[in-house]
C-alpha cells in the first residue's frame, strides 16, 4: 500500500448509521448484525472501520477485561485483501486496549492466518476443536442446579483458575439460563450456554462431563482445548466428530492457562 493510499484510508469507531454497510461486505454470508450492535452498547467492547475512498471496506472488533483483551473479529471486503488494511486496523485495536490497561492481548485465529496474526506480535498458544454429530449421554445427577446470584464468586473464581483472566463483566452478562454443580455447598463448576458457543469450566472430569450433558440438549456441538485428554476421549466415545476450530493466540505476557478445566470453550 503506497503513501497515497494511506492518506485516503480512514480508520474510526463504527456508529450505529455504520450497521447496513457492515452487513453489506457480507454478501450471500450471515449478517454480524447481532454481533457488531453487542459490541456498541457494551462499555467494554469496541468496534472500528476502515474506510477507503468513501467506501466502507472492513471493521474490526474486541473487549477488554483488567489486564487482558481479546480481538474478536476482523472483516475486510475481499477486493481489498493484502494493502495492509487489517493489520492497521489490528493496531489500532491494540492501542485501545493498552490505553484500558489490558497489556496482553489475545486472539482465536483460523489456522490459515496465522502468519497474519505472526506479523501483529501474536504467539500460538494451542488450538481448538469443534465436535458435533454424535450421540450425548442424558444428564443424570441432582447437583446440577440454577446459576444463582451466590454462586457468581465462586463462578468468577473457577473461570480465573482454568484461563488466567479476570472476566468479571461479560460472566456476569451472560449468567442467565446458566447452571452449576453444586456438591455440599461448594461450586466444582459451571456452564454458560448463552456466552458465545457455550462455555463450561469444571475441577474434574466426572463434574464437566455432567456439565456437558446439560448443554449438549440445547445444541448439538462444543468446542474443547486441544489437549484436554479425557474431554476429547470422551467425545470420541460418543462418535462425535472432530474439526479444527482455530488457534489461540497471544501476545504479551502469557496467562496461567489451564484447559484441563475447560468443557466447552465460547
Amino acid at each position: 500500500m503506497n503513501e497515497r493510499m494511506y492518506d485516503e484510508l480512514i480508520i474510526a469507531p463504527l456508529v450505529i448509521a455504520d450497521i447496513e454497510a457492515a452487513c453489506a461486505l457480507h454478501d450471500g454470508e450471515p449478517e454480524p448484525r447481532a454481533e457488531l450492535l453487542w459490541h456498541l452498547h457494551t462499555p467494554y467492547a469496541r468496534v472500528l472501520k476502515a474506510v477507503m475512498d468513501g467506501r466502507f471496506v472492513g471493521y474490526a472488533c474486541a473487549i477488554v477485561f483488567e489486564d487482558s483483551g481479546w480481538v474478536r473479529e476482523i472483516y475486510i471486503k475481499p477486493s481489498f485483501y493484502g494493502i495492509g488494511i487489517g493489520g492497521i486496523l489490528v493496531q489500532r485495536l491494540l492501542s485501545w486496549m493498552e490505553e484500558q490497561g489490558a497489556m496482553r492481548q489475545m486472539v482465536l485465529a483460523p489456522e490459515a492466518t496465522e502468519a497474519f496474526w505472526r506479523s501483529q506480535g501474536f504467539q500460538a498458544d494451542g488450538g481448538l476443536l469443534h465436535y458435533e454429530d454424535g450421540t450425548f449421554l442424558e444428564a443424570s445427577k441432582d447437583e446440577v442446579v440454577h446459576l444463582e446470584p451466590e454462586h457468581m464468586l465462586a463462578v468468577l473464581h473457577l473461570d480465573e483458575q482454568a484461563t488466567g483472566e479476570r472476566r468479571v463483566r461479560m460472566l456476569r452478562e451472560h449468567m442467565y439460563l446458566g447452571s452449576v454443580y453444586l456438591e455440599k455447598g461448594r461450586v466444582r463448576g459451571f456452564s454458560l450456554p448463552l456466552l458465545g458457543h457455550g462455555l463450561i469450566v469444571a475441577d474434574a472430569p466426572e463434574v464437566g462431563l455432567e456439565l456437558q450433558r446439560w448443554l449438549l440438549p440445547l445444541q448439538p456441538y462444543l468446542r474443547l482445548p486441544v489437549g484436554h485428554l479425557p474431554a476429547h476421549a470422551h467425545m470420541i466415545a460418543r462418535k462425535y466428530t472432530a474439526k479444527p476450530a482455530g488457534l489461540r493466540m497471544v501476545r504479551g505476557d502469557r496467562p496461567v492457562y489451564r484447559p484441563q478445566m475447560i468443557y466447552a470453550h465460547p
